[in-house]
């Protein structure tokens, strides 16, 4: 049976079982591998989970944030895709995309996109390219001007644990000297400290499993150092995003995908420098989710978060996480709303935030929406 058409009935009967037997919920459902399966199922599916086509369930409210999402006309644009990523150059305010898939196919071409102008760009570099990937982690290095791109999913189920730089030069691969690195990963929860001069990804899944360790990426030195924990940790899962909060030092989790549940909602914290985790549990948080798309906005008072996959299908919500209060919110669209969706990502640029592409329950999708800073 397709994986969509599992998980569809999945989601219907825990629909029905949460209607019948209330705090029971997703914790009798049993799945193994990002892409779905059942406890029968001996290998995990590297693919991530394809929700129902149906209408998200309402996630736990406060009083919403207001905010007006608004569609951007695009022309000579990439066609549609999922689970590629959007990162902002802030020395030019352009935004990258890179790779992503479409029908099942990986690629690695990257194209800029103009948040004034609305204009798209594609990219030809030549020299060594990274290998077509999807699932992975991307962020802009201010300190050396380049986009960098990390670990991810390829094409006939290859799997990277490699680190790529692109600026005006090309690309060039940033880890081949390390003699440490993490196990090859897609769907890790990625930080970009700016200030440790360093990225860490968290957790991820390959069709060996999923994982629950966290590294360094040293982008002055090139090395990868597995991070240190003690006591307990999340759950081993794919599919999740990270903050970094520089601050306190600390890196925030939430959501994503484990063996025996395929929606996450879960909040933690790891202390980088005492190597400790520990699981917040704030009066509202977005309802359990993977998939989402992410961004830190506002000039990092607000992470956002926009869709994602649910227990009855693509999302259409968009919630902020408040970086000082540590408070959660609900944005109340007023007008138009994206098509719920999930596979998409998200990148504040020019005092909004635009999200491009996804999957709507059905099909890659190929339009870009701008949201108008919160009031």
């Amino acid at each position: 049976m397709p994986i969509e058409k599992l998980n569809a009935k999945i989601s219907r009967r825990a629909l029905l079982r949460g209607t019948a037997t209330g705090a029971a919920g997703l914790g009798a459902m049993a799945m193994v591998g990002c892409g779905g399966g059942t406890t029968a199922a001996k290998t995990p599916v590297p693919s991530p989970a394809a929700g129902a086509p149906t209408q998200a369930a309402a996630s736990p409210t406060a009083a919403p944030t207001k905010a007006a999402w608004t569609r951007v006309q695009l022309a000579a644009a990439p066609g549609a895709r999922r689970d590629h990523s959007l990162t902002l150059n802030v020395d030019d305010g352009l935004i990258y995309a890179f790779g992503g898939r479409a029908n099942g196919v990986a690629n690695n071409e990257l194209w800029t996109f103009d948040p004034v102008t609305a204009a798209w760009h594609q990219i030809s570099a030549t020299g060594e390219l990274p290998e077509p990937r999807f699932a992975h982690n991307a962020f802009y290095d201010r300190a050396r001007t380049r986009l960098v791109v990390a670990l991810g999913e390829g094409n006939g189920g290859s799997f990277f644990n490699d680190v790529w730089a692109y600026d005006t030069s090309g690309w060039t691969q940033l880890d081949a000297a390390s003699a440490d690195r993490p196990q090859i990963r897609y769907g890790a929860g990625g930080a970009h400290d700016v200030a440790g001069n360093r990225i860490l990804i968290s957790h991820g899944f390959t069709d060996r499993g999923r994982f629950d360790d966290t590294w360094a990426f040293d982008l002055s030195g090139g090395a990868w150092t597995k991070i240190a924990t003690a006591g307990t940790v999340p759950i081993k899962r794919c599919l999740a995003r990270c903050l970094w909060q520089p601050a306190s030092g600390s890196m925030l989790l939430f959501g994503g995908q484990t063996d025996t549940n395929p929606f996450l909602g879960d909040l933690w914290t790891l202390d980088v420098a005492k190597g400790a985790w520990s699981e917040e549990k704030p009066a509202l948080l977005p309802g359990a989710r993977n998939l989402y798309g992410a961004s830190l906005g506002e000039g990092g008072k607000r992470w956002y978060i926009v869709g994602g996959n649910t227990p009855d299908g693509p999302s259409p919500e968009t919630w902020t996480y408040d970086t000082a209060t540590a408070v959660w919110s609900r944005l109340d669209a007023e007008g138009g709303v994206p098509p719920a969706r999930y596979s998409t990502d998200a990148v504040y640029a020019a005092g909004k935030l635009f999200i491009f592409g996804g999957h709507d329950g059905k099909s890659e999708i190929d339009d870009m929406w701008a949201l108008s800073p919160a009031t």
